[in-house]
């Protein structure tokens, strides 16, 4: 099992972040495989996995975030789905995330799956997006 903690006061300039020891990053944050559905989402964050779940309701299933962007939680998920044959790489729109989709795109695509990047339409990842989104329809009211 893997876990993160992250601290919410920021006295000296930068809150606390870190991964919980004994934690197991192979393991991820992931919804469950289900053998219908051929394609699976990946994000960098748990918190962007399920703000992309809040915006796509129908999505269930078949989706891991990888805290982080080592790709160590999606070759367990891939191991333990092996009908998966299209990734979704939902990564964030900054330098690091676009690195990281082509990366992942070339080992997984030699491994004969179709990969494709989908950041998220606005801001820098999906939580920001869904914010953005929401602050909208408020302004709207």
């Amino acid at each position: 099992m893997f876990a993160n903690r992250r601290g919410t006061f920021d006295q000296g300039g930068s809150s606390f972040k870190g991964d919980v020891p004994g934690g197991d990053k192979d393991v991820a944050f992931r919804l469950p495989g289900d053998v219908e559905k051929d394609g699976v989402f990946v994000f960098e964050a748990p918190i962007d996995l399920m703000s992309f779940c809040t915006l796509h309701r129908d999505v269930t299933a078949n989706a891991v975030a990888l805290c982080g962007l080592y790709e160590g939680g999606l070759d367990t998920y891939l191991r333990e789905n092996p009908h998966i044959r299209y990734i979704f790489l939902c990564l964030d729109a900054d330098e690091h995330g676009r690195e990281a989709a082509e990366r992942l795109r070339e080992k997984y695509a030699r491994q004969g799956r179709t990969v494709s990047y989908k950041p998220p339409p606005r801001g820098k990842d999906w939580n920001e997006y869904l914010q953005r989104r929401q602050k909208c329809r408020d302004r709207g009211r």
